[in-house]
């Protein structure tokens, strides 16, 4: 006959095991990996779905748990490792937010492959030897939460679920780019540019989700070198591999800007043919002239600035600073551009260039006071992802 105190602390691990579990499992899902999962569900589908946070969290949720109670139910294993009857379930869920599209959308398993199989075979033999151990309960029979199993089992979900949040953490720019293209299907393009803004790390398809939301809120040349960038002028359109959605249609991009759709050329390669042709429809004046300024080529940007704006009027920000550099670097410049508070700005970046010798000194201080300038994208911006 079952001793009614063993029988009330296996409950109680149960229930606590359960309630654990079914709180960071919805937690993960429902706060992190959400946008992961919707860009999986969304490529899967072939956009014809959208995912849904809450009823995507809850389902996965009972599903995972339906899983762990048909294991708990077949494998009969000591109360000490009540818990890991978790594992595969925490294992699936790790899987299910860790794949990723390869550069065509597609999803391939990867590591996955042979890492799943693998680390089930040797969770079930280490379970196999603890089994064979034929672990003793002695000493581990206190009462209720004071139980020293309910503890050693409640450990064992805290180091897994870790382990989860950790591994699962992945791509910290996938994440944003995920967030962000979920913002501009809602046309938030407040949110969408200020994803990940606070971060150093960013590539070449999260600068273009940047670039594009600037533009449509009418602020591309005021603040664009305010924001992480990469990639130069590629990462201005969607390019091959160099800039992609994940979700949003690419198209909206091209309309917006008046442009033909899927254009073989480089997007600089277009936009100056568009150019030469007078083609150029206004918000693609400034991803033109943004575009001279992320690859730093002030000649060309000087070159073609007049056919579009006073430059002995109002300017952009970003305009401004990149006209004072020019004259500054040119010892005849073909156009002299003056702005008081610009120079003098333009002065103490200088000078606090030449008061630090160590480079990395130099530019985190730089970086700390002037890093939403062009002055310091032009010395030290990211070009090469």
């Amino acid at each position: 006959m079952t001793d009614p105190t063993i029988k009330n602390s296996a409950i109680i691990i149960r229930v606590m095991c359960a309630i654990f579990f079914l709180a960071f499992s919805f937690a993960y899902l429902y706060y992190y990996q959400a946008d992961v999962l919707a860009v999986a569900q969304h490529i899967l589908s072939g956009g014809r779905t959208c995912y849904n946070q809450t009823i995507g969290a809850v389902l996965i949720t009972f599903v995972l748990f339906l899983l762990h109670w048909g294991m708990a139910t077949l494998v009969r294993l000591p109360r000490l490792l009540y818990a890991q009857t978790y594992f595969f379930p925490l294992l699936l869920l790790l899987f299910l937010t860790e794949l990723r599209p390869d550069y065509n959308n597609r999803f391939a398993f990867g590591i996955w492959f042979w890492l799943l199989p693998l680390l089930l075979i040797l969770h079930g033999g280490i379970l196999w030897i603890f089994h064979q151990m034929k672990l003793s309960q002695d000493g581990y029979t206190s009462k209720g939460f004071f139980s020293r199993t309910l503890w050693v089992n409640l450990l064992q979900m805290i180091i897994m679920s870790f382990l989860v949040g950790q591994i699962g953490a992945g791509n910290d720019v996938f994440h944003y780019r995920a967030k962000a293209e979920r913002a501009l299907m809602k046309n938030d393009y407040t949110t969408a540019v200020n994803i990940g803004s606070n971060a150093l790390s960013t590539d070449t398809s999260l600068t273009m989700i940047r670039i594009y939301s600037l533009s449509r809120k009418g602020l591309l040349a005021e603040r664009l070198f305010e924001y992480p960038l990469a990639g130069g002028s590629s990462a201005l359109l969607p390019h091959g591999n160099h800039a992609r959605l994940l979700m949003y249609p690419e198209h909206k991009i091209y309309t917006y800007l008046g442009l033909r759709i899927q254009q073989p050329m480089k997007p600089m390669d277009y936009l100056r043919f568009l150019e030469r042709h007078h083609l150029l429809k206004r918000p693609a004046v400034d991803y033109l002239l943004c575009g001279y300024l992320l690859d730093r080529d002030l000649d060309s940007f000087v070159h073609s600035l007049p056919r579009y704006y006073d430059v002995k009027g109002s300017l952009p920000k970003h305009y401004r600073e990149a006209l004072t550099l020019y004259t500054h670097l040119h010892s005849a410049p073909s156009i002299i551009y003056h702005n008081n508070v610009m120079d003098a700005d333009f002065q103490d970046y200088q000078d606090m260039e030449r008061a630090n010798r160590d480079k990395v000194i130099r530019r985190t201080k730089l970086r700390d006071i002037y890093g939403n300038t062009y002055w310091y994208y032009y010395q030290y911006g990211q070009t090469d992802r």
